[in-house]
This record gives C-alpha cells, sequence and structure tokens, in this order.
C-alpha cells in the first residue's frame, strides 16, 4: 500500500512538471511566475516565515517595505520554480545566449582551470541555484551532493533530471567518494545554506546566529581544493547572472587548530552570502527556516 501511494505521489508531481518539460523557456518564466501569483493567497504560513525572517535581517525597513519584499519574493520564486523544472533541458547554446558573467567572474573561472585543481563550489539558497547543478555538467568537470528523497520514484525522476547534462552526483553520505573527485580535480557543487542542526558550528548570518555545516570547508581541508562562492540570479529578460568571489584555498597554517581554521573559512563563505543577499534581498530563500536551530542559553 505504501509503494501504491507513493506512485500516486509521483504521478501529482510528474503532472506538475510536465509543462515544464514541453512549454518554451520564456513561457515557462511566466508560467512559474502565475502559479507564484496563485499561491501566494493561501501561502500565508510562509509569508509569515518570510516577513520574520526579513524583519531580523533588515531591522531598518519598515512593514510596508517588509511586506513589499515579500510579495517581490514570491514572484522571484515563479523564476526559481521555472529555472528548477526547465533546467534539464538546458543545452549549450542556451548557456550562449542566456548567461552572464561579468570579467571578474570569467577571470576566476579562467584562472582556476589553467591551475588544474578541484574545486569547492559553495553556493546558497539565493537566485536559481538549481541552474548552476545544469551548467556545472555543462561548462566543467562537474559533481554536486544530493540528499535522497523518500519517495523512490520521485528520487529517481529528480536525479534524472539534474544529471542529465553530465554532472557526477554523488550521495551525501558516501563523503570518501567526494575527496576522492576533488582530488581528480572535479568542481563538486555544495548547497551550505541549511539549517544543520547539533551537526553544524554558529556563525553570525543575517542578523542571527545560523548553525552551519563545515563540510565544504572540511573538503577543501582535506584535499587542497580550491573554493569557489558562486550566485546564480534571476535577471531581466530571461538572463541568468553569475557571480563568482574566490575564496582561495584553506591556510592549515592560520589558526593553531584545525577547529579555528574550519570556523574562520566557514564565516568567510557565510559572510560572502550574506553580501550577495543585500544586494538581491529578493532572491534570497526567506521561506526556509535557516535560523530554527539557535545557541543553547543559559
Amino acid at each position: 500500500m505504501k509503494l501504491i501511494g507513493q506512485f500516486i505521489t509521483f504521478c501529482f508531481v510528474y503532472l506538475f512538471y510536465f509543462p515544464f518539460k514541453i512549454l518554451p523557456y520564456k513561457t515557462c518564466l511566466s508560467y512559474g511566475v502565475l502559479l507564484t501569483d496563485l499561491i501566494f493567497p493561501l501561502a500565508k504560513k510562509h509569508r509569515k516565515i518570510a516577513a520574520e525572517n526579513i524583519r531580523y535581517a533588515f531591522p531598518e525597513k519598515s512593514e510596508e517595505e517588509v511586506l513589499d519584499l515579500v510579495r517581490k519574493h514570491f514572484r522571484h520564486l515563479g523564476h526559481l520554480l521555472a529555472h528548477t523544472l526547465w533546467a534539464p533541458r538546458m543545452t549549450k547554446k542556451w548557456l550562449d545566449r542566456y548567461l552572464v558573467l561579468d570579467e571578474e567572474s570569467l577571470r576566476i573561472e579562467e584562472e582556476t582551470k589553467k591551475q588544474g585543481v578541484g574545486v569547492v563550489l559553495i553556493s546558497g539558497h539565493l537566485g536559481t541555484w538549481e541552474i548552476l547543478v545544469q551548467f556545472l555538467g555543462i561548462r566543467m568537470k562537474g559533481g554536486g551532493i544530493y540528499k535522497k528523497v523518500r519517495n523512490p520514484f520521485v528520487d529517481t525522476l529528480l536525479r534524472k533530471m539534474r544529471s542529465t547534462n553530465g554532472i557526477v552526483l554523488v550521495p551525501v553520505e558516501e563523503s570518501a567518494q567526494v575527496i576522492k573527485m576533488l582530488k581528480q580535480g572535479y568542481w563538486v557543487g555544495f548547497g551550505s545554506d541549511q539549517n544543520a542542526g547539533s551537526a553544524g558550528i554558529f556563525v553570525p548570518f543575517m542578523n542571527r546566529q545560523a548553525s552551519t555545516f563545515v563540510g565544504p570547508v572540511l573538503m577543501s581541508y582535506l584535499t587542497g581544493a580550491k573554493m569557489l562562492y558562486y550566485s546564480v540570479l534571476s535577471g531581466e529578460d530571461g538572463k541568468v547572472i553569475v557571480r563568482v568571489k574566490d575564496l582561495g584555498f584553506v591556510d592549515k597554517k592560520l589558526y593553531p587548530t584545525k577547529d579555528e581554521v574550519l570556523r574562520h573559512y566557514t564565516e568567510l563563505w557565510t559572510h560572502t552570502l550574506e553580501e550577495e543577499v543585500r544586494l538581491f534581498p529578493e532572491q534570497y530563500f526567506w521561506v526556509h527556516r535557516r535560523w530554527r536551530t539557535q545557541p543553547k542559553t543559559a
């Protein structure tokens, strides 16, 4: 019975996904915004979560400005939805037309490719991050971390979608394989901006302490891989804007202990993400519980 229920759920998911398999790219973007416009009046809980998070992050904003940002954020979620479900159709031709990198980002990429090193590619819940998964497979020797979905039918669909353009997906539990790939020169993407619960360390992020995974920095520490931070943003007229920040290599001599080194670089990439969020606030994923775990008070 459980398997039947999971298959029925999968059928609903696939029907929802199907229009994004056949509609033209820009139509998909409009359709995604239409869907989130329809959902907006019903999403009271998530609107409340977003507003609460924004008030903490931007205490200087008036209530009117907070609510306006919530509205803009939900419209952005329409683009995020469309890009996520359309992305498996990405081609190099599409990248040449719609992907925008500034000169500094291009310089960092080319310099890193010439170095021939593995790359810990760090990204957060900002912009349209699923596009990053696809262009990693097209433009680099790319790998990505994924967490299995409980529904086996949906899990198979998602893995197929994400690996369409050649990215090598590694289950989150198989850290040894990630280490091997980084030593072989892969660019491995880490979606690190999640609540880490008791497994993380607390670092400041948007005016609150946030429990944060040290995994990306640890992978760089263990393999000598370079760390790059990527923002992939939704731009005008269907463009996708990529901004790259060079975080360098882990310097093990920077602090006397391994834990202090891991903390320093975790704070570094988190601060980099924060700077990007402040530049593009409507594109941060305010509806997730990033700050759910808080330090225990005495």
